[in-house]
């Protein structure tokens, strides 16, 4: 099936170059100059596979113009070609951008060989949700999201432990994803293809956890009305994932520790010795080493478990993985929630990254569903976020600049206010000036000086280095 490709482009000498460029190509190829046309070609459900865009008609357009194109179909390649900075390129791919092609155009074969790739790329991707059942991917993913360096450390971390027959012990805060980090250990191990069973130890009393666990016998308690198998047998030669370990008993933990010893367990009520080959993942918020000076925590247990160990980095100390999380998560609750299409404005997510995230990954996905189910259109701006997170937080810019000197530190400080400041008043200038108390000329400089661009009702910053948020 040939491809079709909608070129939209200002320059007058750009049709006889893409006519070079897919000489004897089967690619068939659409050229017009302007934008609101090729939006009205899109929206019209003509068979255009990619669209080619100049990227100074982006930028008189707007952002925005990124979702309207893909909100008219989601598997369409988009791809920008202009004169951009690394900086500019990364945050446009964030926004929905597939590729950007620098102009000049080099060896124009080069050109073309990159543009049925990304075709080609775009098919395959539609091919394979499709295989999978796009909805079950996205609603019940298992995968960790993220390319910081601490989450690619993290991930061949598990690759490498995955295989060993070793307990593990992961660590980490409320939300960072144990359960997470827990199925991929699985899913890349020897037990992958018997059962995962995740069993949330906190809160649950001895009696039922026990019976949970190792199963019981007819009538060995109140209730009992038949026997019941646990966890560690129907595991059997899966993997039991118990979360919140530390806050479990004394005596319960003495009786994990003689399955941990030598993997037999009796069913409550029960004389048989039954045994299980289950494969022990615990996780814990809580600080068990501490627990262990204190007497709260068994010290022989704690060494059983603790063969190896995984620190989980809440989501503070990995801030270039929000982008990314964002993203995943607008894709699934978008599905859930039966939006074609959701984008966050640039200072949304400028917002975004800029909080301290204390419920982790956990509280990014709540405020990301939220935002989608309620959200009336297709570009979510920021004062759709809840008031909270509308705030400054001085103790976080108090944080990340107490080391700088003064001037760095005073610095950034300003640009945060006035990344606050703008979007407390959707983008508008004259009012955040009048807020501000200040000349609108003087804001209009410092806005300047920080790097920010402001057009129409929103703003973006393309600052090179940006500095590490504690904003997932």
């Amino acid at each position: 099936m040939k491809k079709r490709l909608l070129i939209i482009d200002q320059d007058k000498s750009t049709k006889g170059l893409y006519n070079e460029i897919f000489f004897k190509s089967a690619i068939e190829r659409v050229f017009l100059k302007n934008l609101n046309a090729g939006l009205e070609l899109l929206k019209s459900k003509a068979p255009i596979d990619g669209v080619i865009l100049d990227y100074e008609l982006l930028l008189k357009a707007g952002l925005e113009t990124i979702g309207d194109i893909k909100s008219t179909k989601p598997e369409l390649a988009l791809i920008l070609v202009g004169q951009g900075r690394t900086e500019e390129i990364i945050k446009l791919i964030k926004l929905g951008v597939d590729d950007f092609i620098q102009k000049p155009f080099g060896d124009i074969q080069v050109v073309k060989l990159m543009i049925e790739q990304i075709l080609q790329r775009m098919e395959q991707d539609v091919d394979k949700a499709s295989q999978n059942d796009i909805d079950l991917m996205l609603l019940n993913s298992n995968r960790m999201v993220g390319q910081s360096e601490a989450t690619l450390a993290l991930k061949r971390t598990i690759h490498k432990v995955a295989p060993l027959d070793a307990t593990i012990l992961i660590l980490g805060e409320t939300g960072t994803g144990k359960e997470v980090t827990a199925k991929m250990i699985h899913e890349a191990s020897p037990q992958k293809n018997n059962n995962f069973i995740p069993v949330h130890c906190g809160g649950i009393p001895d009696t039922l956890l026990e019976s949970v666990l190792f199963g019981h016998e007819k009538g060995s308690f109140t209730g009992a009305y038949k026997t019941h198998k646990g966890h560690f047998e129907i595991a059997n030669d899966g993997t039991i994932f118990l979360d919140e370990i530390g806050d479990t008993t004394h005596s319960f933990q003495v009786k994990l520790l003689r399955v941990l010893q030598n993997k037999q367990f009796r069913r409550i009520g029960g004389s048989d010795i039954l045994t299980t080959n289950a494969r022990i993942i615990a996780a814990t918020n809580r600080d068990l080493k501490s627990m262990v000076a204190r007497g709260e925590f068994r010290e022989d247990l704690y060494y059983r478990l603790n063969v190896i160990s995984l620190r989980i980095p809440p989501l503070r100390e990995r801030p270039d993985d929000i982008p990314l999380l964002v993203r995943h998560f607008i894709r699934r609750y978008s599905k859930k929630h039966n939006h074609l299409g959701v984008y966050l404005k640039p200072e949304t997510m400028e917002i975004i990254k800029r909080q301290p995230w204390n419920g982790n990954v956990r509280e990014l996905e709540n405020v990301i569903e939220r935002l989608v189910a309620l959200s009336d259109s297709d570009w979510i701006g920021p004062l759709e976020l809840p008031e909270e997170y509308l705030q400054s937080h001085p103790v976080q810019i108090l944080n990340r600049s107490q080391f700088l000197p003064y001037a760095e530190a005073k610095n950034m400080f300003e640009k945060e206010y006035i990344i606050n400041l703008l979007a407390k008043t959707n983008g508008n200038v004259s009012r955040a000036a009048k807020l501000a108390k200040m000349p609108r000329q003087n804001l209009h400089l410092k806005i300047k000086k920080h790097n920010l661009r402001t057009k129409s009702n929103h703003f973006e910053s393309f600052e090179e280095n940006e500095p590490a948020s504690a904003s997932q």
